[in-house]
Formats: structure tokens, sequence, C-alpha cells
């Protein structure tokens, strides 16, 4: 009899820890600087970024708000975006026939995370995105001036 009741507990909460458990596996797969913003969101100091990451690439303090933005630029790796390879699962597979010269190059993109801090100094809300880069012009496209 027992053991039908220590079933039924296994039953009813097998649900509720796996998604648990694929939620911790989902977020085991993001940058640290994302989980170490996440955690950290209403309880992380300006100093304690500061010490963690150093001087920030661009700071935001209008005179009229109580809201402090500071920027940070780093480049990420396609490993660093997918540390367990899901997204180039095979992507090696080419140079298996070609040879190792033929391996190709991970790509390399640039990220700016804007932090939020309040007038107290805690950080508020944080966000990354994609660096602005310009499009350098076509030389192909210029015309010559008569």
């Amino acid at each position: 009899m027992n053991v039908d009741v220590e079933e039924s507990v296994f039953m009813k909460y097998c649900p509720f820890l796996l998604i648990v458990g694929l939620c911790a596996l989902l977020m085991s797969c993001a940058p640290w600087r994302d989980r170490y913003f996440d955690s950290g969101v209403d309880e992380l100091t300006q100093s304690e970024v500061r010490e963690k990451l150093g001087k920030p690439h661009r700071v935001d303090d209008p005179l009229l708000s109580d809201e402090t933005t500071w920027m940070y630029r780093f480049t990420l790796s396609e490993g660093d975006l997918d540390p367990w390879g899901i997204e180039t699962f095979g992507k090696d597979a080419g140079s298996v026939f070609s040879g190792p010269e033929a391996v190709l190059r991970e790509k390399i993109y640039c990220y700016v995370y804007m932090l939020k801090f309040d007038k107290d100094a805690v950080l508020r809300k944080w966000n990354r995105e994609l660096c602005q880069v310009p499009i350098p012009p076509n030389p192909f496209e210029q015309r010559f001036v008569e």
C-alpha cells in the first residue's frame, strides 16, 4: 500500500520536475554574462558590475532622470552563443572529405549589453543587442564627378 502512495506522489510531481530540469538545462546554454545579469536584476550594484566587467564603454546619465545606462561591447563567437553545439552540429562534416584545410571558421558577433540602474545604483533591467555596424559604401557604385 505504501508503494502505491510513493508512485502516485512521483507521478504527481514528475511533470513539474521535468519542466524545472529542462529550464535549468536551457539556462545553462546562455552566455555567462546573460546568466549573471538575469540573476542580478534588483540585486547587483554598479560597483559589483564594474568589479566583474570593468569600466563601462559608455555611460548615459541624464540630469533629469533617476536612471543611469551603462553599455558594454563584447564579441561573442558561435561557440559562446551555442555552447552545446546544437546550431552548428555537423558544420565540420565537409572537412572529413576535403581535408583539414577546408575547416570553416566560427562566426563572430558583436553585442552591446545595456544595463539600466536606478538612483540607488541597483541594476533594474538589462538587454543584449547586436552592435550597430555601419555598412561601408560600395566602391563599384560610386559615380564620377563631371
